[in-house]
């Protein structure tokens, strides 16, 4: 089993959080402590279910936006894998495949090749699959914190504004107030 976990948001707070996975007997298997990302892999050896705790106690204030994966492999032998064909109700096992090239001569595969090609190509694209994922959680994670920064950015910027427009104002009063001379008739 896969088991990956990646903070995504934190609500102007920190992007860490607890985990705990606990096999179907209730001991405890993992144990991370407010940590932002983490991939494990371990052996399954039990059958059940395991419970994945996501703990977020100790951030009372802040919710957590957080992104999961688990992948869970069955780990027979991919070489036991037979092909069969079914003819008039009678079973009878592939061997080889006959087929005819493009210049018209003949050529045989065996089915055993054809099959472990694609199992490799099956195994390649739920590989790339995973990455994928990853990566998609990762841009999320990022794009998160860029707009939480823009957010601070913003608000440090309006602010700034505000109290040089204040001085500004406060400026042409006081110049004002300087040049202003009481009107006396002669």
């Amino acid at each position: 089993m896969e088991f990956f976990y990646q903070v995504i948001d934190g609500q102007h707070g920190d992007l860490d959080i607890s985990v705990e996975v606990i096999d179907p007997e209730g001991n405890k298997l993992v144990s991370d402590y407010k940590k932002s990302e983490n991939s494990i892999i371990m052996d399954l050896e039990h059958d059940g279910d395991y419970v994945f705790c996501l703990d977020n106690t100790y951030s009372i204030m802040n919710s957590k936006l957080v992104f999961v994966y688990v992948v869970v492999e069955d780990r027979k032998d991919d070489s036991e894998t037979e092909v069969t064909v079914v003819n008039d109700g009678d079973e009878e096992e592939i061997v080889e495949w006959l087929g005819q090239d493009k210049d018209g001569s003949n050529y045989t595969i065996e089915v055993s090749k054809i099959n472990e090609s694609l199992i490799r190509t099956l195994n390649h694209v739920v590989k790339a699959r995973h990455m994928l994922d990853m990566y998609s959680a990762t841009k999320s994670r990022d794009s998160y914190l860029a707009s939480e920064d823009t957010f601070i950015v913003d608000c440090w910027s309006g602010f700034q504004i505000t109290l040089m427009l204040s001085v500004g104002f406060l400026q042409v009063y006081m110049i004002k107030k300087l040049f202003d001379r009481p009107n006396t008739h002669i």
